[in-house]
């Protein structure tokens, strides 16, 4: 009787995780879906749709960036939503309708739109947290991909806003992918062409060590102490990095 008991207990479990394979498996169909509606807007798959949308965009930043009346501010963007649905539910409420008892209308939150709330954002979360967590993990060929970046973010970053972080995303996003599968063959042959030509350079200067010795020691004087200390982890990164290849090898 205890074993019919369990059985029966276990049988309403299996059917809740059914359910839940389920609806993730809906939801990552639909974020899928979603993506590959974006990778065929921007690589341009279809000519008129991308076109549209690419030509919407395109008018809304530069209509935008030649006016000078827009302020963007969290704070402002919120207020004016909140000033054109209030006139939007004054006009409303001001129309002639058909008299009907009139029911008070109580918005409250449930658990299911927490739930698909947190369902909805739970795999983003995971995403960022994965990509950070690769990013800082302290590979040393990793960390000279980050660095670069990192240092430019640090000293440019300042005159870098959100209005030009969206328009260069939206016009980079439009052009780039597309170009770059246009002409990956070109640009490939392009940069083995110049990286071979400095290596038979560099191999070719009968005086190596004098040359990058006084190249360390003009930078050292011209830079800062900040690039100092820069440049001195970038060196032991390299270094890091050069030993882990040889070992590999």
């Amino acid at each position: 009787e205890k074993e019919d008991g369990m059985s029966l207990a276990l049988v309403p479990a299996s059917a809740d995780a059914t359910h839940v394979t389920g609806t993730d498996a809906l939801e990552q169909s639909g974020w899928e879906s979603l993506w590959e509606r974006v990778v065929e807007l921007v690589m341009w798959k279809d000519v008129a749709k991308s076109a549209l949308w690419f030509g919407l965009g395109s008018m809304f930043f530069l209509s935008c960036s030649f006016s000078r009346e827009i302020t963007f501010s969290p704070i402002s963007v919120f207020c004016q939503l909140g000033v054109m649905i209030l006139g939007l539910a004054f006009f409303k409420d001001s129309v002639p309708q058909s008299r009907q008892p009139v029911r008070e209308r109580n918005f409250q939150l449930t658990e299911k739109d927490v739930l698909r709330a947190a369902g909805a954002v739970l795999p983003i979360a995971n995403s960022i947290i994965s990509t950070a967590q690769v990013i800082f993990s302290g590979n040393p060929s990793m960390t000279l991909k980050v660095l670069p970046v990192l240092l430019f973010g640090a000293k440019y970053g300042s005159l870098v806003t959100v209005w030009r972080l969206l328009a260069t995303g939206f016009f980079t996003s439009f052009t780039l992918p597309k170009l770059y599968i246009c002409y990956s063959t070109q640009i490939h042959m392009i940069a083995e062409n110049l990286i071979d030509r400095a290596l038979e350079a560099w191999k070719s200067c009968p005086r190596k060590k004098f040359v990058a010795g006084t190249a360390v020691i003009v930078c050292w004087n011209l830079f800062s102490v900040k690039t100092r200390f820069v440049a001195a982890f970038i060196s032991v990164v390299i270094l890091r990095y050069n030993h882990q290849t040889a070992g590999l090898v």
